[in-house]
């Protein structure tokens, strides 16, 4: 006992008059399907709910189409409910599939209908309310979608299979790619021309300290190329300092400036700290040098006046 709902993928185009497809072509955009399906499903429901995708049926006559059964075993089921899991953790087959490919339970505002509303225009901001959510770009346009669409909109895995899925049309001959239940009923059809608006974006770094301080450093090495980093060293670790203080780099063109081991340069220093998809990145970026303070040469003795 699964539960289960069934679609079609239908690649068309004169490539395929014969019904025949370049398994080359073609093989590695179903396992990008199988992928497609199972990060939606982590992406929606989280590790404890695992759905699976299996072929039901293949080479129907027409446009060359293949059908498949997307699931969750009756097992699942009954070791979340063993486990106390709430009942909405349990997948809908086809609520799923609707909210991937769009369908008359959500009308074309599935992940492929909004990526084609989109068109590749930034998003200003989304307003989110309950369950529901408002894309608004940065033309003011605004379209309601489903929260759990928003969820398969911000995933990069998601996102990265359903761009391999969709391969298939950078080949010459593959004019279209449609999503259905059957022939007859089509959630939705991506055309040749549609196929930059589901590019997985580049990744973007999210900066999440930006803040001046002030710091002291000693000198490892020195750069004297434009834009080239002075290796630095601020008692703990060693960093890579981008030095824009215009009136110190001039003094030390001059000879103005001499350095010797020892020496500390009290600076301005802006921080910028980014979350990346490799961890976090650091910059260094010295506006002003306050002092350059020469290595101790004599002993320092308490004066009084």
């Amino acid at each position: 006992m699964n539960s289960s709902a069934g679609f079609r993928i239908t690649y068309c185009g004169s490539a395929l008059d014969r019904h025949t497809m370049d398994v080359r072509e073609l093989a590695p955009a179903l396992l990008a399907l199988g992928d497609l399906v199972e990060s939606a499903s982590l992406a929606l429901y989280g590790d404890k709910v695992q759905a699976k995708i299996e072929v039901k049926a293949s080479f129907k006559t027409g446009s060359f189409g293949i059908d498949f059964i997307l699931s969750q075993d009756f097992r699942q089921q009954v070791l979340l409910f063993l486990t106390s899991q709430e009942v909405t953790g349990v997948i809908n087959a086809g609520e799923l599939i609707a909210m991937l490919f769009g369908s008359v339970i959500v009308g074309k505002n599935g992940l492929i209908g909004v990526l084609k509303w989109l068109k590749n225009r930034k998003i200003k901001t989304v307003q989110i309310k309950e369950n529901k959510a408002t894309i608004i770009t940065q033309d003011d346009e605004t379209l309601d979608v489903e929260m759990r669409v928003i969820q398969l909109l911000r995933d990069r895995a998601v996102r990265q299979n359903l761009a391999k899925t969709l391969a298939p049309l950078q080949q010459e001959g593959i004019s279209s790619v449609a999503f259905g239940e059957d022939v007859e009923k089509i959630y939705d059809v991506i055309e040749k021309d549609e196929k930059d608006f589901f590019v997985l974006p580049p990744d973007e770094d999210t900066l999440i300290v930006d803040e001046h301080r002030q710091m002291i450093f000693s000198i490892v090495s020195l750069a004297f190329k434009e834009d080239n980093k002075w290796r630095l060293h601020d008692g703990n670790a060693t960093i890579h300092a981008l030095i824009t203080d215009i009136d110190f780099l001039g003094r030390v063109d001059q000879n103005l400036e001499t350095f010797s081991k020892g020496d500390v340069l009290v600076c301005l220093v802006h921080i910028q700290q980014w979350q990346t998809t490799e961890g976090a990145k650091t910059e260094y970026t010295i506006e002003k040098i306050i002092e350059h303070r020469q290595a101790a040469r004599q002993i320092a003795l308490p004066y009084s006046s």
